[in-house]
């Protein structure tokens, strides 16, 4: 069942001044919950700090013991990047090992903290109409902007994980898009899954009028990148446009973020993951001294070490400073005398970055390539000069083969190897897998036509709400 937990709002949250960047310290340092009573526009402002610190939560972006860490470590460690390790406590087995059911509590919390987050921004959209004039005009239209943005990214994502289709007009199903706020149950209103194609139009027009709001209004003050301005929504829907087949409008709003947000050159992108550096972080979700989005699979004590695959290749000339000390490190001695390479990214707290300025490049190669095949190198050499790599030479069929080499290069940890294996139809293939390979885990593929690829809709929401349709073979 959804629920939510009470927290009452900081005073610093309650007197945030009129304008969303005034909350960017609040936001820092503790997550924020909805508040159901909107008498000011301060309180609006504080709803709205509550919806972005819902993504803080363990079970979206953030990182603790068996919790999901949805959309941060878990399609990293569910793909090939990864192996389960000695060292692991079996806290995620059931997803990298794709033995998951419909009641799974992994899954469970994923789609009810999505749908958390989706509601809050509901309650902000709710309320915004009654502050859009006088003095707070422009500042309440920016707060329904960034709600509506955050309304569609996680519609978005709950698309990646429960839809049958990522086309663009599939009539497959996908999941509800929530409008209406209900403070006690996200899903009170029992709403029903609707086409992937109606998910996507609705998606859209969230994005788009956030977009036309901008234009009118103007854009937010985003110095730490921690807030969604019109810059993070042309990444949305270059990111939606890759997965969905809108090849010509994501690379197209690709160049809108490549243009703004340069990349990170070689000195500065190991201080990206130290959060000493903002460089090319197109939307980061701060550090609120708690959230650890890598704690499975980053760090002396990580349950997942990087594949020898993956290692030989971040250290052999296509890594580069992919290599440094503050982004991986190998030869870490483990049990049975197995010598680790692990992730360095996430170690510790540090703030989750959803967008950067490279998968914006790596998009817009692959739109290059789908629209013309055989094109797209220079977008790929772009990003290795910047990441200290010698440019390619690669021509025809040989391009696309090194654009996901570069994502799992360039992307590793982040959050996408699992969503990217499902797009282009590939198969999950485990070289070290049992004993013999150095890890508890005898799993070691999982086929296209797999149920797994699609996870089941919670058993307990469609005990409850019985228009939620199962997904096939669950």
């Amino acid at each position: 069942m959804l629920q939510r937990s009470v927290i009452k709002f900081s005073m610093t949250a309650i007197v945030c001044a009129l304008f969303l960047s005034a909350c960017i310290k609040s936001l820092d340092t503790a997550p924020q919950t909805i508040q159901t009573d909107i008498n000011t526009f301060s309180d609006l402002t504080a709803a709205q700090a509550g919806a972005y610190g819902d993504l803080q939560n363990n079970r979206y972006y953030g990182g603790s013991g068996g919790a999901p860490m949805a959309w941060s470590s878990l399609p990293d460690i569910m793909g090939d990047d990864f192996v389960e390790a000695y060292e692991s406590l079996g806290e995620w087995d059931n997803m990298t090992r794709w033995t998951y059911s419909a009641d799974d509590p992994i899954i469970s919390g994923a789609f009810s903290q999505a749908y958390v987050v989706i509601s809050a921004a509901n309650n902000v959209i709710q309320h915004c109409k009654g502050y859009q004039s006088g003095s707070t005009t422009a500042a309440a239209f920016q707060l329904e902007a960034q709600a509506r943005a955050l309304r569609a990214h996680c519609h978005f994502d709950l698309l990646r994980y429960f839809a049958g289709s990522y086309q663009r007009n599939s009539d497959s199903l996908g999941v509800p898009y929530v409008t209406v706020f209900s403070p006690d149950n996200p899903l009170a209103a029992k709403p029903s899954r609707i086409s992937v194609k109606n998910c996507y139009d609705s998606i859209y027009n969230d994005l788009n009028r956030a977009l036309a709001i901008y234009r009118g209004y103007g854009d937010i003050d985003n110095p730490k990148r921690f807030f969604i301005d019109s810059t993070c929504i042309h990444a949305m829907l270059a990111r939606i446009g890759l997965y969905n087949g809108g090849y010509a409008q994501a690379a197209a709003d690709a160049s809108v973020v490549i243009g703004r947000l340069p990349l990170a050159g070689t000195i500065d992108y190991p201080q990206i993951w130290l959060d000493n550096s903002i460089s090319e972080i197109v939307w980061q979700i701060p550090n609120d001294q708690t959230m650890r989005p890598g704690v499975c699979n980053n760090g002396l004590h990580a349950s997942y070490r990087v594949a020898s695959e993956m290692r030989d290749l971040i250290y052999s000339a296509a890594g580069g400073i992919r290599s440094d000390t503050n982004v991986i490190r190998r030869g870490i001695p483990g049990m049975s005398n197995i010598s680790r390479t692990l992730l360095w990214k996430y170690i510790g707290t540090r703030n989750f970055k959803v967008y950067r300025t490279s998968e914006m490049l790596l998009i817009r190669a692959e739109c290059k390539y789908r629209l013309s095949p055989g094109t797209g190198l220079d977008d790929l050499n772009t990003l290795r000069a910047a990441r200290g790599v010698a440019a390619g030479g690669e021509t025809g069929n040989d391009i696309f083969s090194a654009i996901f080499t570069e994502r799992r290069l360039e992307l590793i940890g982040e959050g996408h190897r699992w969503f990217d294996i499902r797009r282009t139809s590939r198969n999950v293939v485990r070289d070290e897998c049992g004993s013999a390979g150095g890890s508890p885990s005898n799993t070691c593929s999982v086929g296209p036509d797999s149920r797994s690829w699609i996870w089941p809709i919670p058993f307990n929401e469609i005990k409850l709400n019985n228009s939620l349709a199962q997904n096939p073979g669950y």
